[in-house]
């Protein structure tokens, strides 16, 4: 895919809470495991992955897209510093389109990380 080292870390709000852990948190096991797994896979392919598994929205958010036997899950992240994948959060998606409020939530996050940590691209 391409010979970048990437390196996955989770956003972290100011009051310690990750989001992307209480999605994890809130999914079945098998289902958590299988969606860690495809984080694992980001990390050695990064976001030129592609379609099926990664697509770039727009503004430096990408979605991370793992399917579990009929479940689908969407993990919102950007990128940081070249080679670092920032994790926002992440749900289970139910209908045919993205949920506008978590793609909102993840804008926010990458903004409030940005202005906490720079931009770093």
């Amino acid at each position: 895919m391409d010979n970048l080292q990437w390196e996955t870390i989770e956003y972290t709000k100011e009051d310690g809470v990750v989001p992307v852990y209480e999605f994890l948190d809130t999914l079945p096991t098998k289902k958590a495991n299988k969606v860690t797994e495809d984080i694992e896979k980001l990390e050695r392919f990064g976001p030129r992955w592609g379609m099926p598994h990664v697509d770039h929205i727009e503004e430096n958010i990408y979605e991370l897209r793992t399917k579990h036997g009929s479940d689908i899950f969407r993990t919102f992240f950007f990128i940081w510093h070249h080679t670092v994948l920032v994790l926002t959060n992440g749900y289970y998606k139910k209908g045919q389109k993205m949920d506008p409020r978590e793609f909102k939530r993840a804008k926010s996050y990458r903004d409030d990380w940005i202005e906490r940590h720079g931009k770093g691209v």
